[in-house]
C-alpha cells in the first residue's frame, strides 16, 4: 500500500509546499496532491495557492513520487482548461500525473460559501453525478485525442465541437473520483480509474459494497485503485492506521498534512514507510 502527503495550501508559501515535496520525495512517500480550493476562508485562514501552479513547481523539483490535485473542483474548472492543466503538468513529470476530481460542494458544506462569493450553482446531488460523469468522460477525451484531430463531445452540461490543438500528447494519467457518498463511490467503480474515499466509520462497508465491480474490471484487465483521505497523525510511526487500512483493499492512503509543515516528522515518518517496501 502507497502512502502520499495531500499538501494543505491555506495560508502556506509555495516554496514552503516545494520544500514539504522534496522532503516527502527524498525520505519515502509515494506521492504528493494539492489540493483545490481558492479562498482560504472557509478555514479561517489568510489565503490560499493554485493546485497546478504549486504542482508544477513540485515537478520541476522531483523526479520519483506521482503528483496531482485531489481534487480538482468540476464546478470551477471546465473540462477543457482541466484536461490541459493536467498535460501541461503531465509534460513536467511524465508518468507521474494522477488526477482526481471532485462533484463540488453540497448545499451544507462549508466550501459551499466559495461558490456563493462567485455565483457558481450549488446542483442536486443527482446532477453533480451527471455532471461528474461528464467531466471525467470529456477530460479523458481531450487528453486521448491527438491535437491535430478535432474533439467532439454532446453531453448535458457540456458540449465540444470542432476543438483542436489543446493537450501536448503524453500518457493519459488515471482519474479518480473523489466520493464520499454510496453512489458516487460506484459511479467512480464502474467508470473511473480509481476512487478516493474520505475515511469514516463506514470504509468497510463502502470498500465492500464495490467489491464485485472492482474485482470484475480487473479482471478484465482493467486497472482501478482505491485511495482514502484523513489528516496525518504526526504522533503515529507510519502516519495513522496502516495494516488495519491495507486489509481493507485499500492501495493509497492519501494523507493530509498543514502549514507549517513539520519537515523533520514527515522525514521520519517516510523513513518508517521506505522499510515496508
Amino acid at each position: 500500500m502507497k502512502t502520499d502527503l495531500v499538501l494543505d495550501a491555506f495560508g502556506a508559501h509555495v516554496p514552503e509546499m516545494v520544500q514539504a515535496a522534496r522532503v516527502a520525495e527524498d525520505s519515502g512517500f509515494d506521492g504528493v496532491w494539492v489540493f483545490d480550493h481558492f479562498s482560504a476562508a472557509v478555514s479561517d485562514k489568510p489565503w490560499s495557492q493554485d493546485p497546478f501552479v504549486a504542482l508544477g513547481a513540485i515537478a520541476a523539483q522531483t523526479s520519483r513520487i506521482t503528483l496531482g490535485p485531489l481534487v480538482a473542483n468540476m464546478m470551477n474548472r471546465h473540462p477543457v482548461q482541466l484536461a490541459l492543466a493536467v498535460a501541461s503538468l503531465g509534460s513536467l513529470a511524465p508518468g507521474r500525473v494522477l488526477c482526481a476530481i471532485g462533484s463540488g460542494a453540497d448545499p451544507i458544506s462549508r466550501f459551499a460559501i466559495e461558490h456563493h462569493a462567485i455565483g457558481t450553482q450549488i446542483l442536486p446531488v443527482r446532477e453533480r453525478r451527471q455532471r461528474l460523469l461528464e467531466t471525467f468522460e470529456a477530460v479523458r477525451l481531450v487528453l486521448q485525442t491527438d491535437p491535430g484531430q478535432p474533439v467532439h463531445y454532446e453531453g448535458q452540461y457540456f458540449q465540444i465541437s470542432g476543438l483542436t490543438a489543446v493537450a501536448s500528447p503524453g500518457p493519459v494519467p488515471p482519474i479518480i473520483f473523489g466520493a464520499s457518498g454510496a453512489a458516487t463511490i460506484e459511479l467512480a467503480a464502474r467508470h473511473a480509474d480509481g476512487v478516493n474515499i474520505r475515511r469514516s466509520a463506514q470504509l468497510g462497508e463502502q470498500i465492500a459494497a464495490i467489491g464485485s465491480i472492482i474485482t470484475a474490471r480487473r479482471a478484465e484487465g482493467q486497472n482501478f485503485e482505491i485511495s482514502v483521505f484523513e489528516s496525518m497523525d504526526m504522533t503515529h510511526r507510519l502516519g495513522g492506521l496502516f495494516e488495519e487500512t491495507q486489509d481493507l483493499g485499500v492501495d493509497r492512503r492519501t494523507m493530509m498534512v498543514f502549514p507549517p509543515f513539520q519537515l523533520d516528522r514527515i522525514r521520519e515518518i517516510g523513513a518508517e514507510l521506505a522499510l515496508l517496501r
